[in-house]
């Protein structure tokens, strides 16, 4: 029972402390000093203006196979992409991306079913999830993982 008690009170320690996010509609900051530059091994790569008059921030994993880019107005970030090989094992790294775009571990399993099933098929495929959106679409032997808003 008194470990029981330990372990609840450690969980609940440690979920606050995993909830830094940076989500579609956060301030640009947010993903440069979050979580998922860490987890996918992403140094910044290029900076870009658009035709819509938005900059485009790119980021490349440090193994140049995963490569993310940021489209922010108004310094928000108004979509995050990702290109990754077309591999079920690049899962785990398309789930810590999904996690960190829209904020939400359950989120982030509902993008699964709809990547996996963009693999499967080779179609693209997309879920909404808590007001966002979340496609997936095959590119040759890359896999383009797009959420916004």
């Amino acid at each position: 029972m008194q470990m029981r008690v330990i372990l609840c009170a450690l969980a609940l320690l440690v979920l606050p402390a995993g909830t830094a996010f940076a989500r579609v509609g956060d301030p640009f900051p947010a993903f440069a000093a979050g979580p998922l530059m860490q987890q996918l091994q992403l140094t910044p790569s290029a900076q870009a203006t658009d035709a819509a008059g938005r900059l485009v921030y790119r980021y490349v994993s440090d193994d140049q196979v995963i490569t993310v880019d940021l489209v922010v107005r108004g310094g928000m970030i108004e979509q995050e992409l990702m290109y990754i090989p077309m591999d079920a094992r690049r899962g785990y790294q398309v789930s810590f991306f999904l996690q960190d775009a829209i904020g939400s571990v359950v989120g982030a399993q509902t993008g699964m079913i709809a990547f996996n099933a963009a693999l499967n098929n080779q179609k693209e495929t997309s879920v909404p999830f808590g007001g966002y959106t979340m496609r997936f679409t095959p590119m040759g032997g890359l896999l383009r993982v797009l959420v916004s808003r």
